[in-house]
């Protein structure tokens, strides 16, 4: 009797694909528990529209600090400089009688300074980015603090203007916002992934030396990946003023931890030279979701932080399972 021979051709997946993959099936897995235990809640799409509502505030965060981490450093400064550019762009409503493009030049102006001061202290002092931004984290609070004396400022003239509107105001189920923060994705994916910026932020994260001896500006690279930083704090800042109608200036403390969360969650190492900015927007998708199935599911909002802590453990061995198991 003859036995045919059976060739086994095993799959193989692209390295590119594999963070995607992992951040993917780990938030489908998570999305099946919340349904599981609370169907009334996860089935219903107001549920979601409500998700949506600030969940573009940390994909736009988190695409800026994919590319600082990529490039080999770490921001922990971009929730003082999110209330900073938060508060220029107030000051500056109320001295122009609520110019909108003034004021939000003069809160991306703000960011860009806040990231230029960053990328000097790290690129051209030698400090470590992870000490560095952690201090300069205190510095901009404090200097926030000292200039908006505890005030909580509202600018209810927003309420119905057109530009509310077009930035926060709702299509259909879908908040506006949730459009924006998708398209800026888009085009730093674009940026990240095929224009010659991105694969510089790739090569100054994994094997800067050979990028110098390229003719590479490995310095300017971090640079620019700061004042993105930065920039992004200003977007961010202003879609959440214009959802509130409101600025405080402890509007940032509550991003530091979800928003690095999701960069690692999405597949984006610590280490530098990897990442992904589509498993970025599943990671930050995520980490939303958190908030809202652990008080879905019957349990305290105190389990919250207990949530993120398992979700970034569990991630990451995921991830490590993938790439280890699917790559032999």
């Amino acid at each position: 009797m003859a036995i045919d021979n059976v060739t086994v051709k095993k799959v193989v997946i692209p390295d590119r694909f594999k963070p995607v993959l992992g951040a993917s099936g780990f938030y489908f897995m998570m999305m099946a528990v919340f349904i599981y235990f609370a169907p009334d809640v996860f089935l219903q799409v107001g549920m979601f529209t409500a998700v949506f509502l600030s969940l573009p505030l940390f994909i736009i965060m988190g695409l800026a600090l994919v590319f600082v981490t990529v490039s080999g450093e770490i921001d922990l400064s971009f929730p003082s400089i999110l209330a900073l550019t938060g508060l220029i762009f107030s000051l500056t409503l109320s001295a122009t009688n609520y110019n909108f493009w003034l004021a939000f030049l003069a809160s991306v102006a703000t960011g860009v300074a806040c990231g230029l001061f960053n990328g000097f202290l790290v690129t051209k002092l030698g400090f470590s980015s992870l000490i560095t931004t952690l201090g300069v984290n205190f510095m901009f609070a404090g200097i926030t603090q000292v200039l908006n004396q505890g005030q909580v400022r509202q600018f209810p003239e927003f309420d119905d203007s057109p530009i509310r509107a077009a930035v926060v105001g709702s299509w259909g189920p879908i908040p506006a916002q949730l459009i924006w923060g998708l398209g800026i994705a888009l085009i730093l994916g674009i940026i990240f992934n095929r224009h010659r910026f991105g694969i510089h932020v790739h090569i100054a994260g994994d094997n800067p030396e050979a990028g110098r001896a390229m003719g590479v500006n490995i310095s300017r690279v971090k640079v620019l990946c700061f004042v993105l930083v930065g920039v992004c704090c200003s977007i961010t800042s202003t879609i959440s003023i214009l959802i509130n109608s409101t600025y405080y200036s402890t509007m940032g403390e509550g991003y530091l931890l979800p928003v690095l969360a999701a960069v690692f969650v999405g597949g984006t190492p610590v280490t530098g030279g990897k990442g992904t900015i589509a498993g970025l927007v599943i990671g930050a998708t995520t980490v939303v979701f958190i908030n809202t199935g652990v008080v879905a599911v019957g349990l305290d909002g105190y389990y919250t932080g207990l949530g993120f802590g398992l979700v970034i453990i569990l991630s990451l061995l995921g991830h490590r399972a993938l790439s280890g198991r699917l790559s032999r």
